[in-house]
């Protein structure tokens, strides 16, 4: 009996000849061209698909000037798909097309990309349906260049169907374009132009003195996962203010740690951490009301009757969310929930609506989240595909609940990051604000892989203009961390650590000096957030604050000497 993977690459074998038979004038080289990434996404279901990114990119339907190109492959069969040659490993691929099914109202359908028939991988996924198209972006890289690929598709519980693929497109970049396309994000949504004027009390323009801009604040959140440690370590403590704007408590607010039985509530801990980022102006997330996972719930929690269950969960949002009312800025509500339900099956599927619509009239003010795992990191997920997220965020919505937020819990192992761009792109279509909550590299790789890992993830989220805020989860503890941790115990820094401190000194303004010119005026491009500007002229001297927010248009800031 032939294995599965025999067959599959005998299969690819038979495709690929078939196609080079048949449409041989369609298969192109991948030479990447000239241009800009497209950002655009779609998550509604369309009535006809739209014309493909890229006009195709290096993908050609037959010797039609058509840009949809229709494809239709039946369940179990490879055919038909997309065949490139020369694909190689310094190249950034994206991939995106409009799907349709029959004998089917939905199915999550995947694109897998099979390249010189060394297996498969998932490259991007959309949960499809026969009524309309639905759009499907994602992408790739490789490990090592392959002369013929092959993209394919499949609906992902493999029952029969037809599946029908329209314009469709793979557009590479080179390294150089995709570094490209995150500084120019970077430049519009991170920094801002400002103009300092100087001039006398009279108003008169003041020529030649000496200005020099120092930045006190970043208004990007960046920050880490801290735990009950953090108390006492004045060492750790200094370390974490010296670098982080932003924190969360790794496990001290859930609930079996502020009710490990009933009626006991041990709030000290999360008190005492509470008190210490307040001290330093750093702003905390709230996780987690209620986690989802059976096996994250307290134990006499799990016996409860629903009557008492229900009675109980309210209890635990009114304790926890009047006792911190106004305190966390965001709230990640019921975590998980693409995975597990705990909670719903105990309680109907109304039980998370019904949770958000409490804490939010419990605390008005905070940003209430989901949050979840596997939506970005990989894509092989069933269960946390982007348009699961999509869909689940909508039931929540039109059931009345206040979600204000899409939490991504960012726990990577090798990170595909054009995929994980292009799960970005989908999610923004929602126009919330998006976060990366937990990111951290698996153990599993050395440090030195860890680092370079963790690099590519912090630089696309930054860069993505959807992201308001990135979150590491690498809480230190005498034992080490969660996979991740940014130091040792004496506060050394690993790769990783060295990888965060260089960016936050990249992400930042550095002392900005020069002379007013001959209007008065000294200009520079600086990092969003608050700033300090001092003015010397001759034996005067004067100093003003100001900050860069969002916009557009150049900041002018007028200071009298």
């Amino acid at each position: 009996m032939r294995s599965g993977s025999s067959a599959l690459k005998h299969a690819m074998l038979f495709l690929v000849s078939w196609m080079v038979a048949q449409c041989g004038n369609e298969l192109v080289a991948a030479v990447p061209p000239d241009g800009w990434y497209d950002y655009s996404a779609y998550t509604d279901c369309r009535g006809q698909p739209e014309p493909a990114q890229y006009n195709g990119g290096i993908l050609r339907y037959s010797n039609s000037d058509d840009p949809t190109g229709y494809k239709t492959t039946e369940t179990g069969v490879l055919s038909p798909a997309f065949v490139v040659y020369d694909l190689n490993k310094t190249t950034m691929y994206t991939f995106s097309g409009w799907i349709k099914l029959e004998g089917s109202s939905s199915a999550l359908v995947t694109a897998r990309l099979a390249p010189d028939n060394s297996g498969t991988r998932c490259i991007g996924t959309v949960l499809a349906r026969s009524d309309c198209w639905s759009f499907l972006k994602g992408g790739f890289t490789l490990d090592w260049p392959t002369q013929t690929s092959v993209i394919f598709f499949q609906n992902a519980d493999r029952t029969p169907m037809k599946i029908t693929v329209a314009s469709g497109s793979l557009q590479p970049f080179t390294m150089d374009q995709w570094s490209m396309h995150q500084k120019d994000t970077i430049r519009k949504r991170r920094k801002r132009m400002a103009t300092i004027h100087v001039a006398d009390p009279h108003g008169t323009r003041v020529v030649g003195a000496t200005v020099s801009v120092q930045q006190t604040a970043k208004d990007f959140p960046f920050g880490s996962a801290i735990a009950s440690t953090i108390l006492g370590n004045d060492a750790y403590q200094k370390w974490f203010v010296d670098r982080f704007n932003a924190a969360v408590f790794e496990d001290e607010l859930k609930w079996y740690s502020t009710e490990p039985a009933s009626g006991l509530l041990r709030f000290d801990v999360p008190d005492q951490m509470l008190a210490f980022v307040r001290s330093h102006r750093v702003m905390v997330r709230g996780h987690n009301i209620f986690w989802e996972n059976q096996d994250a719930t307290p134990r006499w929690v799990k016996g409860l009757s629903p009557e008492d269950l229900r009675s109980a969960v309210n209890t635990r949002i009114q304790s926890l969310m009047t006792r911190y009312r106004g305190e966390f800025a965001h709230w990640d509500v019921n975590n998980e929930m693409l995975h597990y339900n705990f909670y719903e099956q105990r309680l109907g599927p109304n039980a998370t609506a019904d949770f958000f619509s409490v804490a939010q009239d419990a605390d008005p003010l905070a940003t209430l989240f989901m949050n979840e795992y596997n939506v970005v990191e990989t894509c092989d997920d069933v269960s946390s595909s982007v348009d699961a997220y999509v869909a689940r965020l909508k039931d929540l919505r039109a059931a009345g609940a206040v979600l204000e937020g899409i939490g991504l819990e960012g726990h990577f192992s090798k990170p595909n990051i054009p995929y994980m761009r292009a799960v970005l792109d989908k999610l923004a279509t929602l126009n919330l604000p998006i976060w990366f909550t937990e990111v951290d590299i698996n153990n599993k790789f050395d440090a030195q892989t860890q680092a370079v890992y963790l690099e590519q993830v912090l630089r696309e989220a930054y860069a993505h203009p959807a992201v308001s805020g990135v979150m590491l989860w690498t809480a230190l503890h005498q034992g080490g961390c969660y996979q991740m941790c940014l130091t040792d115990w004496n506060l050394n820094n690993l790769p990783v650590g060295d990888v965060v401190d260089r960016l936050l000194q990249e992400w930042q303004t550095g002392q900005a000096t020069g002379p007013s010119d001959a209007h008065g005026a000294y200009s520079f491009s600086g990092y969003l957030g608050e700033y300090v500007v001092t003015v010397n002229y001759g034996n005067t001297s004067a100093q003003s604050t100001f900050s860069l927010s969002p916009g557009d248009e150049t900041r002018h800031i007028t200071v009298q000497i």
